[in-house]
């Protein structure tokens, strides 16, 4: 048993007046404590980050970037521990906390180069000697809220990014998973980041509407259901807050009848029960099109034994457990829905996962799925994937696009011309052909459209430094003190 704490202003703080238990999904069992922080403990917090950032917002782009690299060094020095952190906490496999890890190391990279990509425009002589440049500066405060499925890399690529670009940063990661976020706190004073620019407050949704809400927070960074996000843009909107929401997803991959088949059943099975189908990009629904369904459902079924389900600890695993008791029970309420509402439970999962303790879904197949059915229309966020048919690309394209989510879809197909339609029709933020989770390389921008996004910025990428700074421009001249007299009239380019 362990406890996490806070990190204010450089050192570990204990204040709290409750705490929320920490379970290893695996075993179901309880294994730490988090502290909660109560309102005056997340204030000073966001007090520290203040007054840290009078200086470190003046420090040069250069030195940022090279502490950004001493922190990725330290990372890689501390891998074994992260990992594990993941697996215990998150119930990730093996194999996917560090491919998670690899990603974030990807990401310092990119971050580390910010000076490559942080877009500047300026004119000269505009008119009459005048010289006209944007100057972009840092923010603020910003507050990250991470979610449970990506304890390593979604805290990481906030804080690099709202520190890279002159801001400090207060981390409030899910309270299922916050070892990793306070481990970062470490890191970061032993890479020798100032004190009070990377701070860690623990706590529930009443901390983070206390964080959006306070005066001295100029930003938050929010992943996680699409109904926080809406509510926490629209509380963003009343404070004055610059809120970067991004929220759910029900992920589409059309088949096509030219497609690779044996190609496609691999793809569908791996990105809709790969990380137990707990990640945003996840595929939830493959839509069929034409006379190849049965035969694709055929193809996916017997795929689906092979996959090694059990406790992650145990390297074999494949497929491992839910984050918690409760998301275990809900998604079976939407397995229980599936047959009521007139779908065909191919796969019962619930078979596989009720003789085991932990928090397990077994992959569950759902044939005949339409839409307005609860299968359908909700992100389940768990190892269920609907099987649709639809009779031509059209039907498949109404389908997806009437979705209220927009966060990634797929297409597979050989026909050049009608992926390169698709592509340009398709209403996603992250679309993929023959890719089953098109999720972009840190060169590349990502977020989502329509429901899965309240946001005018990207989560990363080179368009991501829109939502961590903020521009003037500035108009200049030096003219000559003789040429100098009363003008009224709206400014001209005459000259």
């Amino acid at each position: 048993m362990y406890k996490v704490d806070h990190f204010i202003n450089g050192k570990s703080s204990s204040e709290s007046n409750k705490t929320s238990k920490i379970y290893n999904p695996s075993y179901g069992t309880e294994i730490g404590e988090v502290l909660c922080a109560t309102n005056e403990v997340a204030d000073k917090a966001v007090e520290s980050a203040y007054e840290a950032s009078k200086a470190w917002s003046k420090t040069g782009l250069i030195y940022r970037s090279e502490l950004i690299l001493k922190f990725r060094q330290n990372v890689i020095n501390r891998s074994k521990e992260i990992i594990d952190l993941g697996i215990s906490e998150a119930g990730k496999t093996r194999p996917d906390a560090e491919a998670e890890l690899d990603r974030a190391v990807q990401a310092l990279t990119h971050i580390a180069g910010v000076q490559h990509f942080y877009p500047s425009h300026y004119s000269q002589n505009v008119a009459g000697g005048i010289d006209i440049a944007d100057l972009r500066f840092p923010i603020g405060v910003v507050v990250g809220v991470g979610p449970f499925n990506f304890p390593i890399l979604i805290p990481l690529l906030h804080s690099a990014m709202a520190l890279v670009t002159g801001n400090t940063y207060i981390g409030k990661p899910s309270e299922k998973v916050p070892s990793v976020s306070r481990l970062y706190a470490d890191i970061w004073k032993e890479s020798g980041l100032p004190d009070g620019c990377y701070n860690v407050v623990n706590g529930d949704k009443e901390t983070v509407e206390f964080l959006v809400r306070h005066e001295k927070v100029d930003g938050l960074a929010f992943i996680g259901s699409t109904a926080a996000a809406k509510s926490l843009k629209m509380l963003g909107v009343e404070h004055n807050t610059k809120v970067q929401a991004l929220g759910g997803a029900k992920n589409h991959m059309i088949v096509l009848p030219d497609a690779d088949l044996d190609m496609s059943a691999d793809a569908a099975v791996s990105a809709s029960f790969g990380a137990a189908g707990q990640r945003c990009m996840a595929v939830s629904v493959v839509v069929a099109v034409g006379d190849i369904a049965d035969e694709l459902l055929d193809k996916i079924k017997e795929r689906m034994p092979n996959l090694i389900m059990g406790v992650t600890d145990d390297d074999k695993t494949q497929l491992g457990p839910v984050i918690s008791p409760e998301n275990k029970d809900r998604i079976y309420s939407f397995i229980n829905s599936a047959e009521p509402d007139g779908a065909t439970l191919v796969v019962d999962g619930r078979i596989r996962s009720n003789s085991l303790e932990g928090c397990f879904v077994g992959p569950t197949l759902i044939d005949n799925v339409k839409p307005g059915m609860a299968v359908y229309e909700n992100e389940i966020f768990g190892p269920v994937l609907s099987f649709v048919r639809a009779k031509t690309y059209d039907e498949a394209m109404k389908i997806t696009n009437s979705n209220n989510f927009g966060n990634g879809a797929a297409l597979f197909t050989r026909d050049g011309g009608v992926a390169k339609k698709w592509s340009d029709e398709i209403q996603a933020g992250s679309v993929g052909i023959n890719v089953p989770i098109p999720l972009p390389t840190y060169a590349h921008s990502f977020g989502g459209w329509k429901d899965s996004a309240f946001s005018e910025t990207k989560g990363f990428g080179p368009s991501a430094i829109e939502f961590y700074t903020k521009t003037k421009s500035l108009s200049t001249r030096w003219p000559d003190p003789a040429d100098s007299k009363v003008d009224l009239g709206f400014p001209r380019n005459d000259n």
